[in-house]
């Protein structure tokens, strides 16, 4: 049975919820502060992604808080939406701060790949673990995680396409602008395409729900996102303007930098949210925003990237590392097996970490 929302009264928000609220708004003015003093980069980068995880944070749980409002294949599709907000936002002042600095590009594109197996493998997996830890053996619907990861498949081999053509033709190099916007269109029409048939589905049995009333209001909802979503950017702004020192002094690769820090700090609102759903057994919601938020980056954040270079004017294209192609891979090749018959264990979540761990190892050199 459907939950009926808006018959009681909103419970409100919690002191906890409050103190955090002032928690997010004191850490994002001393990062500010902290780039006005010209204090140290690494530490104005520390500072920045606390605070980024913070406002992620407040993001899903105003997003999530919305979604009780308008109902749960909505508020699953605005999780993994607005969850990838500070991931957009992160990338897009990456690929403009990479104009003076051009070995961004490499963290820019890095993160991209980074978010897609970070929530197929690392968030999913995580959510199979502790769910499956606590009820044993868990049932979810089909038909939409199967459909989403077809399109994990689909993604893998547009964004593929660049480099296999390089591999064959060397010339093909003067092409590639024009065929990186013309995939970047394919993925976008195809993104569309599945969010209408996502929110048109009729078979509103197995859509996720949520077991619980909304404790907000929609305007406290509302208000809460807009405010997260402008320190998103504030503080973003901070992250990527401290990251090449931080690259320098600490001495990792931009390549582990972009393919891990930069996605764990910008979607850890989504990877909160599904691992909770799925410790309460609510596995449909949980696995449509793990999955659904991966498809989105690779169908929509991937494309809009691009097409956000080219605004900036410091257009990118869509060839990558092998190793990131490869990742990729490995993940489009396990997940359809994992989510095909509709039910998750622990073990299963533990094989995807594993998968998760080994690949970031290879990243770390």
């Amino acid at each position: 049975m459907t939950a009926t929302h808006g018959s009681t009264a909103p419970a409100g928000v919690s002191s906890l919820e409050k103190s955090l609220f002032g928690i997010g708004a004191a850490a994002t003015v001393t990062v500010v502060a902290l780039e006005f003093a010209h204090a140290s980069e690494t530490l104005i980068f520390v500072a920045a992604a606390l605070t980024l995880v913070m406002l992620a944070w407040l993001l899903g749980g105003a997003t999530e808080q919305l979604g009780e409002h308008v109902g749960g294949r909505i508020a699953g599709l605005m999780n993994a939406t607005l969850g990838n907000l500070p991931e957009l936002v992160v990338v897009g002042l990456l690929i403009h701060a990479a104009k003076d600095e051009p070995q961004l590009i490499e963290v820019a594109k890095a993160s991209l790949i980074g978010s897609v197996l970070g929530n197929v493998l690392f968030v999913l997996g995580l959510a199979f673990l502790l769910g499956g830890l606590r009820h044993g053996t868990q049932t979810f619907r089909r038909t939409f995680s199967s459909l989403n990861a077809t399109m994990l498949i689909l993604a893998l081999a547009a964004i593929a396409v660049p480099d296999l053509i390089l591999i064959q033709r060397d010339e093909a190099s003067e092409h590639l602008a024009g065929l990186s916007v013309a995939i970047a269109i394919v993925l976008f029409v195809v993104y569309i395409a599945s969010t209408f048939y996502f929110l048109k589905d009729s078979d509103d049995a197995h859509a996720p729900s949520s077991a619980h009333e909304a404790r907000w209001s929609k305007r406290m909802a509302i208000t809460v996102l807009a405010i997260a979503a402008a320190g998103v950017g504030i503080v973003s702004e901070a992250l990527v303007g401290s990251m090449e020192h931080t690259i320098e002094q600490i001495g990792i690769s931009p390549s582990f930098m972009g393919f891990i820090l930069v996605p764990v700090v910008g979607n850890i609102a989504e990877h909160l949210v599904a691992v909770q759903l799925a410790w309460r057994n609510q596995m449909d919601f949980a696995v449509t925003i793990a999955l659904g938020s991966s498809v989105q980056v690779a169908l929509f954040v991937v494309p809009a990237a691009l097409f956000l270079s080219y605004a900036l004017g410091n257009p990118i294209d869509f060839t990558f590392e092998g190793r990131q192609l490869l990742a990729l891979g490995l993940a489009a090749i396990i997940v359809p097996f994992v989510v095909s018959d509709g039910e998750s264990t622990w073990i299963e979540g533990l094989q995807l970490i594993a998968l998760y761990t080994l690949i970031a190892i290879g990243f770390w050199y």
